[in-house]
């Protein structure tokens, strides 16, 4: 170290001899998207890109991340911050600069509005709402993290199960099909009184199992039950080969995931909305699936499972 500082300053002893001027530069890319990053450096305030705590939310601040960073955006990473009641407030005060955010949370939680049950309304309802706080919503993805009814696949081939109506129509006529549900959703305003109202029946309570959240799925798979209640983006889905029902009667609230960043980022970078466009575009509710099954089941880490899907898909070099 003492040979190469002795260097350095012979180095620049003789540079100022003869006149020149050395500027600070931008550091040399390393390798990979980092040179792509450093040709196409965008000059603004650092963008300070943060997440939610579990696996989904994780990798859509990372593929944020990344994509962002190989576009030549100045990012940090602040991934992990917490759930809404941590991270929502970073947002407004300007701790973090953006993160994924689902409409349904923005429009049940924080607006406090009755649930909505179309993407479009959603959006519009949170976007418009948040403006007057300088946050912007940006595209969201098709992607719907919402509740949903999954059944086994002999179940489904047996009673000739696609639709929720084909569900309820079997109980209607009489069929005992056992429904695996959470204590708390039962009760729940957007839980199953809203369920039985959109579908027009009535559950027959010897038919109800309720179980703790998260061991829906061996239940399921133990074959103690026929149907479960299930969040849309589960990996599980997959594993076990468990048939997703089609909301057709649309009784659950949409959860489409955004980006929402602070105004003051998008009003720096005028190109950012349409660039993050390009990956929220597709961000579908099979593919964030099985991004989160090669995370949870497959234990690939997060940085990994984002970096090859964004190659994959050429938004990342």
């Amino acid at each position: 170290m003492k040979k190469r500082s002795l260097f350095l300053v012979a180095i620049l002893s003789l540079t100022l001899a003869l006149g020149g001027v050395m500027g600070c530069g931008s550091k040399p890319a390393a390798s990979g998207t980092a040179g792509t990053a450093a040709d196409t450096a965008k000059k603004g305030p650092t963008i300070k890109i943060s997440s939610k705590t579990f696996t989904e939310a994780a990798l859509l601040g990372t593929l944020s991340l990344q994509y962002l960073k190989g576009l030549g955006y100045p990012v940090e990473n602040k991934m992990g911050l917490g759930e809404l009641a941590v991270i929502r407030p970073a947002l407004t005060s300007g701790q973090i600069d953006m993160y994924w955010e689902y409409t349904g949370t923005g429009v049940i939680n924080l607006m406090k509005h009755d649930p909505v049950f179309d993407a479009k309304e959603s959006y519009t309802l949170i976007k418009e709402w948040d403006a007057k706080n300088n946050i912007a919503w940006l595209d969201y993805a098709p992607l719907d993290d919402t509740y949903g009814i999954v059944v086994r696949g002999d179940v489904a081939e047996k009673y000739k199960l696609k639709t929720i109506s084909d569900y309820v129509a079997q109980v209607k006529k009489g069929v005992s099909l056992k429904f695996i549900g959470f204590p708390e959703w039962e009760g729940r305003a957007d839980g199953l009184p809203a369920f039985e109202k959109a579908y027009d029946f009535k559950m027959p309570k010897g038919d109800y199992v309720n179980v703790a959240m998260g061991l829906n799925y061996d239940t399921l798979k133990a074959q103690k039950g026929d149907l479960a209640l299930a969040f849309t983006t589960e990996p599980r889905i997959v594993t076990d080969k468990l048939v997703m029902l089609q909301d057709d009667k649309k009784a659950f609230p949409v959860y489409n995931a955004a980006p929402v960043v602070r105004k003051e980022i998008v009003d720096a970078y005028p190109t950012i909305a349409a660039d993050l466009k390009k990956l929220s575009a597709l961000l579908d509710t099979k593919t964030i699936t099985e991004l989160n099954m090669q995370a949870d089941v497959e234990k690939k880490s997060i940085e990994e499972v984002s970096t090859t899907f964004l190659k994959s898909k050429g938004l990342l070099k």
